[in-house]
């Protein structure tokens, strides 16, 4: 197929994204509405632009995996310009995903990687973006039978990438429209972010209604049940990297309390929630709200944030063109900047040195490009940007009295 996958089509809409989210805030805003937060926008934003960085170096070999199973068993070949394997690709990978995301919701280990993207307790467009990392190191197995039954990766990616922006337009309580009874909506999409029953853990479509009305997983809004977004644990951190990894800070914690090795087996491959005899999570502290983040840091890590989408939009834009020497050092500086950024939104006592080391990294990044062929001019922008930042840098992360966030 042609060398496009699934997170190089992300990074192409990277545009078309924030222009949704500037336009859905806006329209929030003529309705008198308040459809955005500060803190958690950007936590969206940092979760969907590292599992996009993150897929520059997977993608392309589960794209590759999926031809060779096309190419060596396939049992069946259909005729060229037959409808059937299109028909295919958008039933049985709607299907596929619909099974990955129920044993997402069943499995505590797979849904300490998917419950990333119900953190937020906001429902907007920003969070259909809310991506976990590791996800694609499994979910491929659930639309092994495609290749098999004769879909080509191009029929399955032009079906994947028609699904996931159908999805995409679900997280939003602005722009409604009906289902029709077979499609999906924002009206009932809505209910899946809910953490209180009997909404948690339905409507698992991504865009058919019709595998949940099958296998008894549909639910309707009920006027006399308010829905609660988020997780049980409440929203825990704007930071997008470490958000990663909470709920397997989570299931580690568990396994520890208990000396059975079947109850360890059990805290990660049971459901999730479950307790062993005598253990208990610890506390966890929250997020801080917007008005916690000091202005400064605020517009700091806004002006960071929008330089580190643009250096992404090159690398991820023109992946073809860059050799592996410049693709690792600058994904991994990206990630560590999603790090950064995230740590002083949190507050947490390890932001400050950590940015300094992520304005020094940059500064090294910028010297390595410039030596290279072809990337002096960016990697001079760089080592500008970052020593001129550094001037910029907030005195302090924490508001007023609040205690800094290990």
């Amino acid at each position: 197929m042609a060398d496009l996958d699934t997170n190089a089509y992300y990074a192409l809409g990277v545009p078309a994204y924030l222009a949704a989210i500037a336009f859905e805030h806006r329209a929030a805003r003529a309705r008198g509405e308040r459809a955005y937060s500060f803190g958690v926008t950007l936590g969206n934003l940092s979760a969907g632009l590292g599992e996009v960085v993150l897929g520059l170096f997977l993608g392309p070999y589960l794209l590759a995996l999926y031809d060779w199973a096309y190419a060596h068993l396939a049992i069946v070949h259909w005729p060229r310009g037959s409808w059937v394997p299109w028909a295919l690709a958008f039933a049985l990978g709607d299907l596929g995903y619909w099974v990955y995301h129920r044993a997402g919701h069943r499995v505590a280990a797979l849904w300490a990687i998917h419950g990333v993207h119900h953190q937020a307790e906001e429902f907007n467009v920003s969070v259909a973006i809310r991506h976990p990392w590791l996800s694609d190191t499994y979910a491929a197995l659930f639309y092994a039978p495609l290749p098999l039954l004769g879909v080509t990766s191009t029929q399955f990616f032009f079906a994947i990438a028609m699904i996931s922006f159908y999805a995409f337009t679900a997280h939003t309580r602005v722009f409604l429209r009906t289902g029709l009874w077979l499609f999906v909506s924002p009206r009932t999409h809505v209910l899946h972010h809910a953490r209180n029953r009997p909404y948690r853990g339905m409507n698992l479509g991504a865009m058919f209604t019709l595998w949940d009305r099958l296998f008894g997983t549909h639910v309707e809004p009920d006027p006399s049940v308010p829905i609660e977004l988020g997780m049980p644990a409440g929203y825990r951190t704007h930071d997008g990297a470490r958000a990663q990894w909470i709920g397997w800070e989570d299931l580690v914690r568990l396994a520890r309390q208990t000396p059975r090795w079947q109850d360890k087996v059990r805290v990660f491959v049971g459901p999730p929630g479950w307790l062993p005899p005598g253990a208990t999570l610890p506390t966890r502290a929250v997020a801080r709200t917007d008005t916690e983040i000091p202005e400064d840091v605020r517009r700091y890590v806004l002006v960071q944030f929008s330089a580190v989408v643009l250096f992404a939009v090159d690398v991820l834009w023109l992946r073809d063109r860059h050799p592996l020497s410049v693709e690792l050092p600058s994904a991994l500086a990206l990630l560590f900047s999603l790090a950064s950024l995230g740590a002083m939104l949190d507050g947490r006592a390890v932001s400050l040195p950590r940015e300094r080391a992520r304005l020094a990294l940059v500064v090294a990044l910028g010297a390595w490009l410039f030596a290279a062929p072809h990337y002096a001019l960016t990697g001079t922008a760089l080592v500008a940007w970052a020593l001129a930042s550094w001037a910029f840098i907030p005195r302090r992360v924490e508001h007023g009295a609040l205690a800094p966030r290990a």
